[in-house]
């Protein structure tokens, strides 16, 4: 018997075992198990992800059971809210001045200091463009010429709430995290302290529900699912993200990438068991978007767990080159990016039936 089923119990209280996948309920699993402790190490506990061998997603065994799940995000990292600090001179200021400007221009936001030349040159470089569409949740002017009502489910510090209204939309959030909801409220954000059940958002239907990286944290993906599928109007728009289990990333870095993040992620689907999920949920036409740029951080994260954890990893002139190819590589094919992102739809009246 491997180690994890002799353990009953964590630091914060006791533990489930998961006989099933919880995102496809098959039995089998490979024979590789990536165990770590917590991103930080300020848990003692050693925590243990498994591969589904049918639909190749990810999932924790043994976990927290529901009880005492809500104690390991005592401290959580989206207790506190974000602020960008743009550099007052410089080439820093000049960067970010371009940034403003594709921004500004793709998502109809009025940030200073902005350059219009930015929208025309980091357009043209395609995985810094990508980069700055995942940013804004892919809610540009072409596809939302006017911004309507959103739901950003497990809103955390709010900060894409913030980055929502500047784009004129009308927003709201959910969050069970009481300390999230607060770092919310300051901000005078409309967040509701629950999940996405909380009956105060039936009043009325929103154009767009945005998940990023709440999916993998829930017991019940298919019941979140069709709950934001309720939510929407007909013809809304679902904006889900959630860690990619078959990412370069984790070939490289093995039981310290980040992306595992355990024990809160208690179920990473592959993208072809997303893509399942989300038309069981009776959404159509789901499409996974590119990502683009965007794993210097999470491999950053890796190589910070791999030295405490004492993983090893290739020397530092090889992952910076692994990274380049993968941002390359992650603006043409999104099959092995660090994350897997899919914009689907909810149909419209005249085609339900």
């Amino acid at each position: 018997m491997s180690a994890q089923e002799h353990v009953e119990t964590w630091s914060h209280g006791a533990l489930e075992r998961v006989e099933r996948c919880p995102a496809c309920g098959s039995s089998k699993r490979e024979a590789r198990t990536y165990s770590r402790r917590d991103d930080a190490g300020a848990m003692p506990d050693i925590w243990y992800m498994v591969r589904c061998s049918d639909c190749r997603s990810l999932y924790l065994d043994p976990r927290p059971d529901a009880a005492s799940l809500p104690l390991a995000y005592l401290d959580y990292y989206t207790h506190q809210a974000e602020h960008e600090n743009v550099p007052r001179k410089g080439v820093g200021r000049h960067l970010w001045s371009l940034i403003h400007g594709y921004l500004n221009w793709r998502f109809g936001m009025h940030r200073l200091p902005a350059n219009k030349l930015g929208a025309t040159l980091l357009a043209a470089i395609e995985p810094v463009r990508l980069k700055l569409d995942y940013y804004g949740r892919h809610l540009t002017l072409n596809r939302f010429p006017e911004p309507g009502r959103l739901l950003d489910v497990g809103c955390g510090n709010g900060a894409f709430l913030v980055r929502a209204r500047e784009m004129g939309w009308e927003v709201a959030g959910c969050e069970p995290d009481a300390k999230a909801v607060a770092a919310c409220q300051a901000q005078g954000l409309d967040v509701i302290h629950g999940d996405v059940f909380h009956t105060a958002l039936d009043v009325k239907p929103f154009d767009v529900v945005t998940i990023s990286h709440v999916l993998e944290h829930v017991t019940d993906q298919r019941g979140l699912l069709n709950r934001v599928h309720l939510l929407l109007c007909a013809g809304g728009v679902l904006w889900v993200a959630v860690p990619n289990p078959e990412s370069f990333g984790l070939h490289i870095f093995g039981s310290a990438w980040r992306g595992l993040h355990v024990p809160f992620h208690l179920c990473i689907p592959s993208q072809e068991e997303l893509m399942f999920l989300v038309r069981s949920a009776k959404f159509c036409a789901p499409k996974i978007m590119r990502r683009g740029a965007h794993s210097q951080w999470l491999w950053s994260d890796s190589a910070v767990i791999a030295r405490r954890e004492r993983v090893g990893i290739p020397p530092r002139q090889v992952l910076n080159v692994a990274r380049l190819l993968t941002d390359f590589l992650s603006a043409f094919t999104p099959r092995f990016a660090e994350e897997t992102v899919i914009i689907a739809h909810k149909p419209e009246a005249s085609d339900v039936g």
